[in-house]
């Protein structure tokens, strides 16, 4: 798989997430790790990691005061930044 892709949606109880790139170690993590510091709850996901990582999410916003401070671009920009790391310091298990 070629880079990676991060789709981003607003809906009414958040963001619907999708993310897809190259699988690496604890990318998983990551992304739930920046979503949780911005104030998102994942409520509903469904994640794939056999040849690459794929999630897909439904993350509703825990503040709903922090609800201004987030739109789909910051959301985006934030998990494209935690999947390159982790690309950048992937391990390969093969």
């Amino acid at each position: 798989m070629d880079g990676q892709e991060v789709k981003v949606e607003k809906i009414e109880e958040g963001f619907h997430v999708r993310v897809k790139c190259e699988k690496a170690k604890d990318t998983l993590v990551s992304v739930l790790e920046v979503l949780e510091e911005m104030g998102l709850n994942v409520v509903q996901a469904r994640v794939s990691c056999n040849n690459n990582f794929s999630m897909e999410a439904i993350a509703a916003v825990a503040d709903h005061q922090n609800q201004e401070k987030l739109d789909v671009i910051v959301v985006t920009q934030t998990i494209l930044r935690a999947t390159k790391i982790n690309q950048d310091g992937k391990e390969t298990h093969e």
